[in-house]
């Protein structure tokens, strides 16, 4: 019996990225293989926030070759993505294989060999489409608050009814931090613990999508070698409400950098301390250095 011949290419990631470029290389009749480490195509997007929505409109989220189910200017919820996905999957009968997590990726004369527990794969060449933010960051500072005090990851959050009554820090004022902080608001007294300030563009500006306009002007074809492309990619955007708006609409208190907790304590640049009140939602709901 003759050995398996390699793949042509192996794509790491079955999510957005991974299938589409499946998508370009079936059309270019190549022989290949996606694997992801969840069960089904859509489970990292089916683990998040119950409300969170897409950023983008649904006549910008789609996938090469096959729009997305939802009317324009309506912006699809978590679960409504996943299902697109596996849509996407089955339309162009891509070969997607799950609960394959790939732990190393090795070079040889001629090919690389990808190894996923026991088994290795062996290809010509490899796409790494696992996303930038895998791996949940929890700083050695979340250490030093007391047992009783609730403390949560924004990959474990899912709804203001899962946290207990009573103060929540929000650690973080990226697009996570601010969402998650606002929903929160309607139910908590909450208060957003900003590291640095973070540029914030308008959903909707004059009434249109921020993406229309981004697309009228280019934007979504700009490299990520050219110049705007680099600018681009060393700053961070909150989309819609940012921290001001969520002090003036939602009455959420701004709070600086953490930088130590003790106790029941939380430490803060400018000399300001926050309490925690016992009973209340401890300093980690979501986003930022305590959180993503």
């Amino acid at each position: 019996m003759s050995p398996t011949p390699p793949l042509d290419v192996l794509v790491i990631g079955g999510g957005q990225a991974g299938l589409a470029m499946g998508y370009q290389l079936a059309q270019r009749g190549l022989n290949f293989q996606i694997v992801d480490a969840g069960a089904e195509i859509g489970d990292a997007w089916r683990r998040r926030w119950d409300s969170l929505l897409l950023f983008p409109p649904a006549q910008y989220a789609k996938l090469p070759g096959l729009p997305f189910p939802a009317g324009p200017d309506t912006y699809p919820g978590k679960d409504d993505v996943a299902d697109y996905l596996q849509a996407s999957a089955a339309q162009f009968k891509l070969p997607v294989r799950g609960n394959t997590k790939v732990t190393s990726l090795t070079r040889t004369d001629a090919t690389y060999v990808a190894k996923a527990g026991a088994e290795a794969v062996e290809a010509r060449q490899v796409v790494v489409a696992t996303g930038p933010f895998q791996v949940p960051f929890v700083p050695p500072v979340a250490n030093q608050l007391d047992s009783d005090v609730a403390q949560f990851h924004s990959v474990d959050y899912r709804r203001p009814e899962a946290i207990p009554p009573g103060k929540v820090l929000v650690v973080g004022a990226a697009n996570s931090s601010c969402q998650i902080a606002e929903e929160l608001s309607a139910t908590h007294s909450v208060e957003l613990s900003a590291g640095q300030r973070i540029p914030t563009v308008p959903q909707r500006p004059l009434g249109r999508d921020v993406w229309r306009w981004a697309t009228r002007l280019g934007l979504d074809r700009v490299t990520v070698g050219s110049r705007l492309g680099r600018r681009l990619a060393e700053r961070d955007q909150v989309i819609g409400g940012g921290p001001r708006q969520l002090t003036k609409r939602h009455g959420v208190r701004l709070r600086p950098r953490v930088t130590g907790a003790t106790g029941r304590t939380v430490g803060v640049c400018r000399r300001l301390r926050w309490r925690v009140r016992r009973g209340g939602v401890g300093d980690r709901v979501s986003g930022g250095p305590l959180l993503d």
